[in-house]
């Protein structure tokens, strides 16, 4: 069972790590609305294509705009090809680009290929192309799709493929295929890296005065540095500001990171009961006690009624997880995570 929908309800990043948590196997085509602020870079697809339907929701102020189309598929969770046009040249078209093989013998080569086998890998098998050669060409490809992350407007449709690779006259590209693959949330950390216009997940980041508890014991993915730092300090106790504060880093740029931790499923963000209103914490400590203040906590009876104590018994901190089996649902306060869109598709559409 497939979905579509909007750019605006479901981003990239939360397609992706959705599709990454339930291992799908498809093809996901993004539709995005360009304008003169999309890079160029996007522009790239042609007029839609016969086996791709738009939304109803498009109208004729929608279909003013340039429409592009970029296809991307997955097997179990992985990102595997893409492609940006129905006739499927691409991977032909960047070997020959290259000045590696001439056109002719790239399609006889093409023609001699096993059926249900990568032409990256048999191309490899014949001597004809070097592991590093489609290892590049899997790069430029990935390029491509974090550009697309940059995208906030436009429509999606995941189309899943059934056990013998077919569904709706859907077939595997294999001749579109280097060999390659990667986790689809290590895509996005790589996208996100690469975002320079932040406004379409403004609303998505996590609060500076929120804290990080992590989920995972050892990182699957190669984190850069401010990443690293942050994966560290997680602690649930320690604030992003507070974090930004001993990193000696913008308070933006700990929110984007910590974003990229979370939709990537290394963290979770944590609530913590008293705001800082963004205050670092040596500005926090508490005042020393006053001779009144002690001579009262003297003569309590129980530690309880002492006002140093007085939050002693205070609850214990909400959690917003990125992974939706845990504690989902616990707080109301989990309305505006960034993963109530995952676990709403999840249920009702996947």
């Amino acid at each position: 069972m497939g979905m579509s929908g909007s750019l605006e309800t479901v981003s990239l990043p939360e397609l992706f790590r959705l599709i990454d948590l339930s291992t799908k196997t498809g093809r996901l085509t993004v539709q995005p609305l360009v304008d003169e602020n999309t890079p160029c870079a996007i522009r790239v697809g042609k007029a839609r294509p016969r086996d791709v339907a738009l939304p109803k929701e498009i109208g004729s102020a929608a279909a003013q705009k340039t429409i592009a189309l970029c296809y991307i598929w997955f097997e179990k969770g992985r990102l595997v090809a893409i492609t940006d046009d129905a006739n499927r040249q691409r991977l032909i078209d960047l070997i020959e680009n290259r000045g590696w093989l001439g056109r002719r013998v790239i399609e006889k080569l093409a023609d001699l290929c096993p059926a249900e086998y990568p032409f990256g890998l048999y191309l490899k098998t014949m001597g004809v192309l070097k592991a590093e050669q489609l290892q590049l060409l899997f790069q430029m490809n990935l390029h491509q799709v974090y550009k697309l992350f940059e995208v906030t407007s436009g429509w999606f449709m995941f189309e899943v493929l059934s056990s013998d690779k077919t569904t709706n006259n859907l077939a595997t590209p294999w001749l579109e295929m280097t060999g390659n693959s990667m986790r689809a949330t290590e895509v996005t950390l790589f996208a996100l890296r690469l975002v320079k216009n932040w406004t379409g997940f403004f609303d998505k980041l996590p609060d500076l005065n929120s804290a990080l508890r992590p989920l995972v014991r050892q990182v699957p993915f190669r984190l850069d540095t401010q990443e690293l730092e942050l994966w560290q300090l997680a602690d649930e106790i320690t604030s992003l500001d507070e974090m930004a504060f001993k990193l000696k880093r913008a308070s933006d740029s700990i929110q984007k990171t910590a974003f990229r931790l979370i939709i990537t499923g290394l963290v979770e963000e944590v609530f913590q009961d008293l705001p800082t209103n963004g205050m670092p914490a040596q500005f926090l400590q508490p005042k020393p006690l006053s001779p009144a203040v002690i001579a009262q906590e003297a003569a309590s009876k129980t530690i309880g009624q002492s006002p140093r104590y007085a939050n002693a018994n205070r609850e214990k901190p909400v959690t917003i997880s990125a992974n939706p089996d845990s504690n989902f649902g616990k707080s109301p306060d989990t309305s505006g995570s960034i993963i109530k869109n995952l676990i709403s598709f999840l249920r009702n559409k996947w």
